[in-house]
C-alpha cells in the first residue's frame, strides 16, 4: 500500500462542552519538530471548554483542569498519568474518559486507547473525543471499531468525521457502506486535502474511476498536493494504466515507497508482455513476420536491468523472474527458459503459467521426462484440464514413445471438447475452435502410428466439413506429401494459400513441397525466409538442417562377406566379399555434386579367384524430380579397362517413375567370366509404380552383353503391400518374379540357357528404441519360392535375413546383419551364410 497521510484532528469546543465544532485539519501525522506546538494549540482549545463546564469548582474537576493545564505546557505524558489516576479513582466519568482519550491520542498511546475503550459504548463518551478515538483505533488497524465510533456522531461532527468514517469502513471491508457515506457528503469540501482523502476512500471502496475523478478534482485545487498526486497515480494503477502510473511515480518518487514503485514497474512489465503478444498476433496476421518479436525483445531488455536493480529477496524480483521465463518461452529461447527455471530458488512455488512455460521448453529441448513431471503437476490443478494441456501431454508421451498413454490423452481431449459451444439462451451455438485442434491432432496421431491411410481419410473428412479452413488444408497437404504425393500436396497447399498465404504452416508446406519436387532454389528461398521470420522454430530449424546437409560431404560404405557350402559353388564361390564405398561432395548450386566410388568384389572358386576392383569419379544431377549421373572408371590397379556408365530417372506425377542405366564395363559380368578374361557391357530400363506408402510395384528389363558373344537378357517385376503398421512395427509382404535368358549357354561361368525364380517374401521392421533422431531398429526378412533352371527343372529356394540399424543421430547410421539362403544350381543345392555392415555419414 502506498504511503498515506493519516489524518489528525484539531478541534475547538463550544462553551457548553456538549459537541465539538470542526475546523480545518490535515490528518497528517505531525512531524516531531512541531509536536509541542500542536500540543499547546490543542490545550488552548481544550481549557476554555473546561473553564465553562458546570461544576468545575469540584475537586475532581479541579484536578482534571490541572491535568489539562499540563498538556498546554507540553507535559503530555504527565497529564495522561494524572488523568489515568483520576479515572482509576473515579471511573465511568464521561468527560474524564473523553479528556483521557484526547490526551492519550496526543501522547501517541493509541494502544492504551484501544485497550481502555474495548467495551466502551461510543454513546457514553462526549462527541468531542470521537475523532481522536477513531483515529487511534484506525492507527491500530481496528478499522471496523474506528468506523463504529463515528457511526452515530459523524453527522454532528461534520465533513471530517464523515470522511474518516467512510475511509475506516472501506479499510474494514464495508465497501458499500463506505461508498454510500462518501456519496452523502454534500456539498463537496473545497480543500484539496479533504478531496484527496475522499479519493483514497473511494479507491479503497473498489471505485477506482470515482477515485480518479475525485483525485483530479483535488489536483485542480492544488496541483502539487502530495496526497492528491498519490491517489491520482494509484487510481490510474488500479484501473490498469500501469505505465502511466509508473511514469508518474518516477516524477515524484519521494511520495511512494520502494515496494509500491517496484510493484508498479513489475505491473508495467507484465502489461508490456501482454501488449507485445497482442501486437505479435496483429503483425503475423498482416504478414509482417520479421517485426513480430521486436516488441517482446524490447520488453526483455527492460526486464534484465530490473532484476539487476531489485534485491533478490523482494517479492517483485521473483515475480518478474517468473514473467521473464514466460517471455523467453514466447521468444522460443528454450535453453534460456530451462536455465532460468532451474535457477529459481524454489521451483515448487512457481505459478502454473511458469511451470507450463518450462514444460514446453523441456519438451522442445528433447527432455520429455522433465516436461512430463511439470505437465502432470498442472493437470491436478485444472479440473477439468485445459484441452491445450492435454495436447501437450499427448506430445510428451509421444516423445517418450508411450503411444498407449498418448492415445488416452487424445481421447480425453476429444471427449472434453464439444464441436459446438452454447453461448446463451435463444442464440445459435458457435464452433469450438479447440475441437479443430483436437481433430487435426487425430489426423497426425494416425500418421504417427504409420496408418497414413486412416490419417488421409480423417483429413479429407475435416476438409469436407471446413473447406475454407487454411489450417485443415495444410494438414491435408502434409498427409499427401507423407503418402508420397508431393505434386498433390502442392495443389492442396495452393488452395490453402488463398486464405492464409503467409502463415508459418503454409510456408512450411511450400518449402517441403519444393524440396520433394526437386525445386532446390525455391526450397532454399523459402527456408531463408522462414529462418528470418522464425529463427527459433523447431520445424524451421529441422527443415533448415536438411537444406544444410546438402551442403555437406557424405560417405556411404558397405561390406558383405559370405561363405557357401554344398554343390559346386558355381555362382558366388565358396568365399566371397563385396565392398562398395562412395564419397560424395556437397551439392553445388543444389542440382550438382561430384562423387568418387570404389567397387570391389571377389570370390574364390577352388584354386581360382575372380575379382572386380574398380575406382571411378562422376557427377550427379538431381532436380525437378529427375536424376542423372555419369561415371568414368577403370581398374584399381593400372589404367586397364577404362569405362563409362550413366543413368537417368524421372517421376511422372506422384505415382510413376521411369529410369534407364548403361555401363560399358559392367559389374553384372560374372566373376568367373572376368577371371577367364571376359568383360561385358550392360543396359537396363525400369518402371516403378507407387500408389502410396502401402502399395507399390516395379518392373525392369536388362541386357548384359559379354564379349564371348553371349547376350544375357533379363526381365523382372514385383509388388509390395503393407499388411500391418503401428507406431513401432511395420510388416510388408510381396511377390517377385525373375526371368533370364542366355543366347550362348555354357562357357567358363554359370550360364544356363534359361533360368527363373518366383518367390513370396515378408519383411518386418521393429523400432525397438527411439529417442528423437536416435533409434534402434530390428529388421526380419524371409523369402521362399521356386527356382527354375533349364535342363534341371524346378527346386525350392529360401532366404532369411536379420539386421540391426542404429541411427546415431540425424547424419550418422550403422547397419549390420546376417543372412542365410539356399538355392539349387545345376541340380545341386548350395547354402550361403553371409554378414553385412553398412555405414552412412553426412559430415
Amino acid at each position: 500500500m502506498a504511503y498515506l497521510w493519516y489524518p489528525e484532528i484539531r478541534t475547538n469546543y463550544r462553551a457548553n462542552g456538549l459537541m465539538a465544532r470542526e475546523r480545518e485539519y490535515d490528518w497528517a501525522r505531525m512531524p516531531r519538530v512541531s509536536a509541542r506546538l500542536y500540543i499547546r494549540f490543542t490545550c488552548a482549545l481544550l481549557l476554555p471548554w473546561i473553564m465553562w463546564m458546570p461544576g468545575h469548582a469540584s475537586t475532581l474537576n479541579q484536578e482534571r483542569e490541572q491535568a489539562v493545564a499540563l498538556v498546554q505546557e507540553g507535559q503530555v505524558i504527565e497529564a495522561a498519568d494524572r488523568l489515568r489516576a483520576l479515572d482509576a479513582r473515579s471511573p465511568n466519568q464521561p468527560r474524564l474518559q473523553a479528556d483521557l482519550i484526547v490526551v492519550l491520542r496526543l501522547a501517541g498511546d493509541n494502544a492504551a486507547i484501544a485497550s481502555r475503550t474495548q467495551d466502551l459504548d461510543p454513546k457514553s463518551v462526549p462527541n468531542y473525543a470521537h475523532m481522536s478515538w477513531a483515529l487511534a483505533l484506525r492507527d491500530e488497524g481496528e478499522f471496523a471499531a474506528a468506523a463504529n465510533v463515528l457511526r452515530q456522531s459523524k453527522g454532528q461532527l461534520g465533513t471530517s468525521a464523515q470522511i474518516l468514517f467512510a475511509v475506516s469502513s472501506a479499510e474494514a471491508g464495508d465497501t458499500a457502506i463506505a461508498r454510500a457515506a462518501l456519496a452523502e457528503i454534500a456539498p463537496l469540501p473545497e480543500s484539496a486535502q479533504a478531496l484527496a482523502l475522499m479519493a483514497y476512500g473511494l479507491r479503497q471502496s473498489d471505485a477506482p474511476r470515482q477515485a480518479l475523478a475525485m483525485a483530479n478534482r483535488a489536483r485542480a485545487r492544488d496541483a502539487q498536493h502530495p496526497l492528491a498526486f498519490q491517489e491520482q497515480t494509484l487510481a490510474l494503477w488500479t484501473l490498469g494504466a500501469s505505465h502511466q502510473a509508473f511514469f508518474a511515480m518516477q516524477v515524484r518518487p519521494d511520495l511512494f515507497e520502494d515496494d509500491v514503485r517496484y510493484q508498479a514497474e513489475a505491473d508495467a512489465i507484465a502489461a508490456d508482455i501482454r501488449q507485445a503478444l497482442d501486437l505479435r498476433s496483429e503483425l503475423e496476421a498482416e504478414g509482417r513476420h520479421e517485426e513480430r518479436n521486436q516488441q517482446l525483445n524490447s520488453v526483455l531488455a527492460r526486464v534484465n536491468p530490473f532484476l539487476f536493480r531489485i534485491p533478490e529477496a523482494h517479492p517483485q524480483h521473483l515475480r518478474v523472474r517468473f514473467d521473464r521465463i514466460v517471455l523467453l518461452r514466447e521468444l522460443e529461447r528454450m535453453p534460456a527458459v530451462i536455465e532460468a527455471f532451474e535457477a529459481l530458488p524454489n521451483r515448487k512455488i512457481a505459478p502454473v503459467y511458469v511451470r507450463r512455460a518450462a514444460a514446453d521448453a523441456y519438451l522442445a529441448e528433447e527432455q520429455p521426462e522433465a516436461a512430463l513431471r511439470l505437465y502432470e503437476s498442472l493437470v491436478s490443478e485444472n479440473e477439468p484440464p485445459e484441452v491445450s494441456l492435454l495436447l501437450d501431454l499427448y506430445y510428451t508421451h509421444l516423445a517418450l514413445e508411450d503411444y498407449s498413454t498418448a492415445a488416452d490423452q487424445l481421447e480425453r481431449a476429444h471427449r472434453h471438447t464439444p464441436v459446438w459451444l452454447n453461448i446463451g439462451p435463444n442464440r445459435d451455438p458457435i464452433s469450438n475452435w479447440e475441437r479443430v485442434d483436437v481433430d487435426q491432432l487425430r489426423v497426425y496421431d494416425a500418421a504417427y502410428r504409420q496408418d497414413l491411410e486412416l490419417a488421409w481419410e480423417r483429413s479429407e473428412e475435416l476438409v469436407r466439413q471446413g473447406p475454407a479452413h487454411a489450417g485443415l488444408r495444410n494438414t491435408q497437404a502434409r498427409m499427401a506429401r507423407w503418402r508420397g504425393w508431393p505434386a498433390r500436396s502442392r495443389d492442396i497447399t495452393e488452395v490453402a494459400e488463398r486464405w492464409a498465404p503467409n502463415t508459418r504452416d503454409t510456408r512450411l508446406n511450400r518449402a517441403e513441397n519444393a524440396r520433394d519436387l526437386g525445386e532446390h532454389d525455391a526450397w532454399a528461398q523459402e527456408v531463408d525466409s522462414l529462418r528470418a521470420d522464425y529463427p527459433r522454430s523447431t520445424d524451421v530449424h529441422r527443415l533448415s538442417q536438411e537444406l544444410e546437409d546438402r551442403g555437406r560431404p557424405s560417405i556411404e560404405s558397405g561390406v558383405i562377406v559370405g561363405r557357401t557350402s554344398g554343390g559346386n559353388v558355381l555362382v558366388s564361390g565358396d568365399r566371397d566379399r563385396e565392398w562398395r564405398t562412395r564419397l560424395n561432395s556437397p551439392w553445388s548450386g543444389h542440382p550438382l555434386r561430384a562423387f568418387l566410388e570404389h567397387r570391389y568384389t571377389t570370390a574364390t572358386f577352388g584354386d581360382t579367384e575372380g575379382r572386380y576392383d574398380r575406382v571411378g569419379a562422376g557427377i550427379e544431377w538431381d532436380a525437378w524430380r529427375q536424376q542423372a549421373w555419369v561415371r568414368f572408371d577403370r581398374d584399381y590397379k593400372g589404367d586397364a579397362n577404362p569405362g563409362v556408365a550413366a543413368g537417368w530417372s524421372r517421376w511422372l506425377g506422384d505415382h510413376w517413375r521411369i529410369g534407364a542405366e548403361a555401363d560399358s564395363y559392367s559389374i553384372e559380368t560374372p566373376l568367373r567370366a572376368i577371371d577367364a578374361g571376359l568383360k561385358g557391357w550392360s543396359a537396363s530400363a525400369s518402371m516403378d509404380w507407387r500408389a502410396h506408402e502401402s502399395l507399390s510395384a516395379y518392373a525392369n528389363v536388362g541386357l548384359l552383353s559379354i564379349d564371348d558373344s553371349n547376350r544375357r537378357s533379363s526381365l523382372g517385376g514385383g509388388v509390395t503391400r503393407r499388411v500391418y503398421a503401428s507406431a513401432h512395427h511395420a510388416t510388408n509382404v510381396g511377390v517377385d518374379l525373375f526371368f533370364q535368358n542366355n543366347s550362348q549357354p555354357g562357357g567358363p561361368y554359370f550360364n544356363p540357357e534359361q533360368s527363373a525364380n518366383t518367390s513370396a517374401r515378408v519383411d518386418h521392421d521393429w523400432t525397438t528404441w527411439r529417442d528423437f533422431d536416435r533409434a534402434f531398429t530390428q529388421r526380419f526378412q524371409a523369402a521362399a519360392g521356386i527356382g527354375y533352371q533349364s535342363g534341371f527343372g524346378s527346386d525350392p529356394t529360401v532366404a532369411l535375413r536379420y539386421e540391426h540399424r542404429w541411427d546415431l543421430d540425424r547424419r550418422w547410421s550403422v547397419d549390420y546383419g546376417v543372412g542365410w539362403s539356399s538355392t539349387a544350381y545345376d541340380g545341386n543345392r548350395e547354402d550361403r551364410l553371409s554378414g553385412l555392415v553398412r555405414l552412412r555419414v553426412t559430415f
